[in-house]
């Protein structure tokens, strides 16, 4: 029985869970930055795993383009995992109800919590100040750790049966209103726009307009020129010049330009500034540039 695990990273959080999922399988370990680039993605092993961190309660642009482009899956036993920071939210379910229009819905879904690493309000007094990175102690990101790797270990039993399971979720109800009010394509894009310094307008929806968000990023003094932040972006969307790195408006908000740099010197609007840097411990920038291209 061949099994495929697919996985999207930019903390190196989704590869770590990815990757010991696949030892634990024996399956091939893909990236879907590389598999997402053909016309039709075609399966042809029995078993396939998805696992991707959840952006914005859903799911990464990539990865729903990457689903889009799934062949027939009929007969395949599918599962998804989502690593997450504070909840997978529906992502599991917006993932799918994206696999069910290729005649197959998945067999099991499962969320991973990990150390969050993304920005976000500083409190609810910090709402209408710049965002920042969230700090994760490293008692906490042990714990964490210790936590996902007791969870891949019943996810793998559950899959290696190929029990039939619910997807995981949380607030779907209020994630459901937010939906029928179509608040994702207004306000919630209105706010991450604006977060991002965005000036424009765009009539893309919520998921896609993280394209342009990365008009937020900027570089200062520190940087060398060194390249990280070319060779670690999954999906090319970086390229360097002599005044240092430009970004193309491909971006996925993955962070990993930002939280892989070596000398810090990429910053996210103002509220980085300072803040701690995080990436999974046991993911060295080899393993993101080797496996992520």
């Amino acid at each position: 029985m061949k099994t495929s695990i697919y996985y999207f990273t930019g903390t190196g959080n989704s590869l770590y869970t990815a990757r010991l999922i696949a030892q634990r399988l024996d399956a091939a370990l893909i990236p879907i930055a590389n598999a997402v680039q053909e016309r039709v993605i075609e399966v042809e092993s029995d078993v396939v795993g998805i696992v991707f961190p959840v952006y914005n309660h859903i799911i990464p642009h990539i990865v729903a383009r990457f689903a889009g482009k799934l062949g027939r899956l009929e007969g395949k036993y599918v599962f998804a995992v989502c690593t997450y920071g504070d909840s997978p939210c529906i992502s599991l379910r917006y993932l799918d109800s994206l696999i069910q229009k290729n005649a197959a819905g998945l067999s099991a879904g499962f969320a991973v919590k990990m150390p969050y690493n993304y920005i976000n309000p500083d409190g609810l007094k910090g709402v209408f100040k710049p965002m920042i990175l969230r700090k994760t102690d490293e008692g906490a990101i042990e714990r964490l750790n210790a936590q996902c790797n007791a969870k891949i270990e019943e996810i793998c039993d559950i899959v290696k049966e190929r029990k039939q399971c619910d997807v995981q979720t949380e607030h779907r109800v209020i994630e459901s209103i937010v939906d029928l009010l179509n608040l994702r394509d207004t306000l919630q894009k209105a706010f991450w726009l604006k977060a991002a310094g965005f000036g424009g307008k765009t009539d893309l929806p919520f998921i896609e307009s993280v394209s342009v968000m990365d008009c937020g990023f900027s570089v200062g003094d520190a940087c060398t020129r060194c390249g990280t932040c070319v060779r670690i972006c999954p999906v090319g969307n970086i390229s360097m010049a002599k005044e240092g790195p430009h970004w193309h408006h491909r971006c996925e908000q993955c962070f990993a330009c930002l939280q892989w740099c070596p000398s810090e010197a990429i910053e996210f609007g103002l509220g980085t500034v300072g803040k701690n840097r995080y990436h999974h411990p046991a993911i060295a920038i080899s393993d993101m540039i080797n496996e992520s291209k």
